[in-house]
Parts: C-alpha cells; structure tokens; sequence
C-alpha cells in the first residue's frame, strides 16, 4: 500500500509546542514501517496556517490524490491536516471519490463507518474552535497594544530601523521619506516619486509608495489593523522619533483625498479622462463605450449631464490621431505652441551663475551672524550692539532666500531639449503600452489637455468629428 506523509507546522506552533517537521515525520515514518506500507512521498507545508487549503504540499497532495498516485495519506494528528470543519469535509469527500484511506498516527480514526465519521468531524470542530478562540485572544492583546502606542512587532517601515524593539530613525533612508513628502505635497506624481526612489537603488512600486505617504508612522504615530477587516486604530500620541512632522503629514492626507476625489485616474480604461477639459464651457470630458461599435469615445460632461454644451461625442481614436501627431520631433514647436503654463528656458536665462552669487553671499552673512553671536557670548559686545548689527543682516538674508526661492522654480522648470525628449518618447511607448499604462503616463504628465472639434463640423450617419487640441498645461 502506497503512503502519502503529510507534515506541518506554523513558526509559532514550532516554537511553543514542540510540532517540528522532523519530530512528526519521525513518528509517521515509524508507523508506516509497523505497518509495513510504503512511502510513495512526502508533503511538506514549514511555516504554514491551516485556516485554509491554500498551502503548496496540500495543493500538490490534492493534484496527487486525483490521480491516485497513493492509496492512504498518514498524518501525526488531525490538526496537522486541517483546523476546519469545512476544509475537513472537502478533504473526506475528495478522499472518498478516489478510493484514499486516511490516518492519524495518535488518534483512532475510521471512516468506514458513521460513528467513526462523527468522531473525525468533532475532533476537527475542536481544532477549528481552538484555533478561532486563539486568533481572538491575539486579536484582543494586539488591539489592546495598539490602543496603548506599542508596536505589535513587524518589520521596521522604511525610514526607521528596530532597537530594543523600539524605532530609531535611519537617516539615510528618512532623507528619502522627507523627499518623497516635499515632491508630492510640491505637485509631483506618484510615479515620478518611484522613478526618483529609484535614483538611489530603492525599488517601490507605486501602491508600495502611495501607502508610504499614508502611513502616520511618518509623523511619530503608530497604525494597526490597517489591513485587516478590524477597525483601523491610530494612537494619537506620539510614540517614536518623527521622519516629518504632522503639518506636512496632514497636508499630504488631504492631497491624497484629493486627488483620489478627482478620478478613476489609475483605473479607468479611458488613457485622457481626468485631464481632457472641453474648450467651449471649461467642463471635464469623460469616457464613453459605445457597444454596437465596440469603439471609445470622449463626451463633455455638461452635454451629457445637463446638456448645456454642444460640443459633439468623438472618438477615442480621432484624439490619439492629432495628439500623437502634435508630438511630431520633425516640427517640435507644433507642441511647444500648445503649453501654457511653463517658463521654456533658453541659454539667456540661465540662472546658475546669479544663484551660485547668491548663495555665496547667504553663507558670508551667516557667517557674520555667527561671529556677532560670539562676540556677545564672549562679552565683546552689548546685547544692544548685537541686535544693531545683525537686524540689516537679517533683512539682507531674508530678501536672498526670497530670491533663491523664486530662481529655484525657475530652475525646476523643464529647458527646451527635456520637455522635448519626454513628449517626443510618448508615441514609441504608446505602441506597446496598455490603456492603463498609457493613462497613468498622460495623467503624470498633463494637468489638462484642452480639446474642441472644428466648428463646421456637422453630425451625420456614421460621420465622425476631428478633434483640435487648442492647449495643454503640464504637471
């Protein structure tokens, strides 16, 4: 008779109660040798629950068991198997279909007969109660724990490292987190996060980095059951060191909120909506299936909501067509014309040699500053004397950070040759990209992408619209 040995054990259960893979497979070994059977394999789940089926050596014992590679499967005890009543009946049921015996080195099982089908069904409805009443009792300490401000373990997020079992800030990583808050709160996108993350080698995808920038523990909190189907608890005490503080904590949450309340832009299978706006009423434009045509198209809002605009339905295609056109690298200014809202760089304008004076004389006043605060420490001079001497330098330092400020946005902004390479790369990657692909790119690089159709154009069967795109405004 051909044996299949199951074995597991939860890390936990490993710990506390002695189940070990090697202690288990010693006594089923022991028992197939009494019986003098043999073993066809061994089904090994380390380190997983048995709330459900989904373990690999139990999916691979089921694929088996189908087809009848082996005639009985041999476990220490029930609960090594199952922990529920449910997944138990499946397991019998399946066993039953395919002619498969089962048995538990410690307990007297016999599925032959209804009373030895009862005891079975009893024992793991004690397993399966057992269980349960232990996920509650964790549940209650944790919650407890979490009410209080303390950690209930788990990796350190990025940013912080664990000591003591308390976290202490990695300033190396927390310089990074600090970043990814001032670039979004800033107006940058979520992708435009990662790619700059990647810069330094850290790979984050972008639900990864979204939940980062919700996470309290940012601003010294603690979270729990955030993933859970329990309530969410925050503590509202400050528990460790924060990487930024509440202000630009909260400023985040609200931009999130925000931004999520604007539209499906990461989801929905229409690549313009959430950043086309109509150029006859100023209203958005959203996407609209047509399915006797199995085609896409753009409708503005107010027309189809209210009526009110009599910009006609295009499609989906016409709108590609001249966008993608618009991005000619033969006529770049066919493009540039279009942009509205950023400062185009030339060589005239370059800032680099004012900013560079600037800072130099910021760093001399700091300096002097610095100085005056020691001769006053020293006795040098009066408290008088010191206010008299550093109040025109603190209005100097004011007015240069001022002027820094407003030459720094004017460096942010995109020259001439990278706002073309970007625009210029969108075709090559429109041809493999899929539509949500493409819509996350479009929505990280425009604000909004005015559109109108020509003014003589006149509805008739199976006559569609050319679209004009009048102006767009970039992130």
């Amino acid at each position: 008779m051909k044996v299949a040995i199951y074995a597991r054990v939860s890390t936990d259960e490993q710990a506390k109660e002695g189940y070990s893979i090697e202690s288990q497979k010693d006594s089923v070994i022991n028992f197939v040798k009494s019986q003098r059977w043999e073993i066809y394999d061994f089904y090994i789940d380390d380190g997983y629950s048995a709330k459900d089926l989904k373990r690999p050596a139990m999916q691979r014992l089921i694929e088996d068991t189908k087809e009848k590679k082996f005639d009985v499967v041999v476990f220490y005890k029930l609960d090594r198997l199952v922990r529920s009543v449910g997944d138990l009946d499946k397991l019998l049921k399946l066993f039953d279909k395919h002619n498969i015996g089962i048995r538990s080195v410690t307990e007297p099982f016999d599925t032959t007969t209804a009373m030895g089908r009862f005891l079975i069904t009893l024992v793991a409805a004690i397993a399966q109660w057992e269980r349960e009443t232990i996920s509650e009792r964790v549940i209650i300490n944790m919650t407890k724990k979490a009410t209080l401000g303390e950690r209930n373990g788990g990796k350190a997020p990025f940013g912080y490292n664990i000591e003591d079992g308390k976290l202490v800030i990695n300033e190396e990583e927390a310089r990074l987190v600090r970043e990814m808050f001032r670039m979004y709160i800033a107006g940058k996108g979520i992708r435009q996060i990662v790619l700059y993350l990647q810069q330094f080698g850290v790979d984050k995808d972008i639900r990864t980095v979204s939940r980062m920038l919700e996470n309290p523990v940012y601003c010294g909190k603690l979270r729990w059951g955030k993933n859970s189907k329990m309530n969410e608890i925050i503590s509202d005490d400050i528990t460790h060191p924060p990487i930024v503080d509440i202000e630009t904590f909260e400023k985040a949450q609200i931009l999130r909120k925000q931004r999520t309340q604007e539209g499906k832009k990461a989801t929905s299978p229409y690549p313009f909506s959430g950043v086309l706006r109509c150029a006859r009423c100023g209203s958005a434009l959203s996407g609209y299936y047509k399915k006797k045509r199995g085609s896409k198209h753009y409708i503005c809002i107010a027309k189809k909501n209210k009526g009110t605009c009599d910009l006609p339905m295009f499609t989906e295609r016409a709108l590609t067509q001249v966008f993608l056109e618009s991005l000619s690298p033969s006529d770049p200014n066919k493009f540039l014309n279009l942009i509205r809202n950023i400062e185009i760089q030339t060589e005239n304008e370059d800032h680099t040699v004012l900013i560079a004076e600037l800072e130099k004389e910021l760093a001399a006043i700091k300096t002097r500053k610095r100085n005056w605060l020691l001769a006053l420490g020293n006795g040098t001079i009066t408290q008088e004397e010191y206010k008299e001497m550093t109040t025109e330098d603190s209005k100097s330092e004011t007015l240069i950070k001022e002027q820094l400020e407003q030459l720094s946005k004017k460096a942010v902004t995109l020259d001439l040759e990278s706002v073309l390479s970007i625009v210029q790369n969108i075709p090559a990657l429109w041809e493999t990209a899929n539509d949500y692909e493409k819509k996350s790119f479009i929505n990280e690089l425009f604000e909004t992408i005015v559109v109108d159709v020509p003014s003589d154009y006149f509805r008739g069967r199976g006559k569609t619209p050319s679209v004009i795109i009048k102006e767009v405004h970039l992130r």
